[in-house]
């Protein structure tokens, strides 16, 4: 596993996906009236939310490996299998921040937490934020 790929395999049990904003400010005058400014035409800090329930200990691992190689929180990654999709029926993009805006990496926005749930089987969660290259 190279360490800009992070780990395909299995599929998330559930998911939670923040879309991100554009970059703008909000001025207001004395008289009331509001100027907004648009400073981009890429949505910012689009957030994942990764649970994998009952996966294997050796595949939770992986995860914990692959937080190990990108330094945790510091370095940037690609995501393989497109985990932002797995199990959506909906449209492709909508749910694919990389694929919305060219440019965009993802990095963990902390460390993984894993559960034990039973011998040999575990549950881990992954938080991740959207990051443009």
């Amino acid at each position: 596993m190279s360490a800009t790929q992070f780990p395909s395999n299995p599929a998330p049990s559930s998911r939670i996906y923040k879309p991100g904003d554009y970059a703008s400010a909000s001025y207001r005058a004395q008289s009331g009236a509001e100027v907004r400014v648009l400073y981009g035409n890429k949505r910012l800090s689009s957030t994942l939310q990764l649970a994998y329930n009952n996966i294997t200990d050796a595949e939770a691992e992986a995860f914990l490996t692959h937080y190990n190689l990108v330094k945790g929180t510091f370095e940037s990654f690609k995501t393989s299998g497109n985990p932002t999709e797995a199990g959506w029926t909906g449209s492709a993009g909508e749910l694919n921040t990389t694929a919305m805006v060219s440019g965009t990496q993802w990095r963990y926005s902390g460390p993984p937490q894993l559960q034990s749930v039973y011998v040999g089987r575990s549950s881990i969660v992954i938080d991740l934020v959207a990051v443009t290259i």
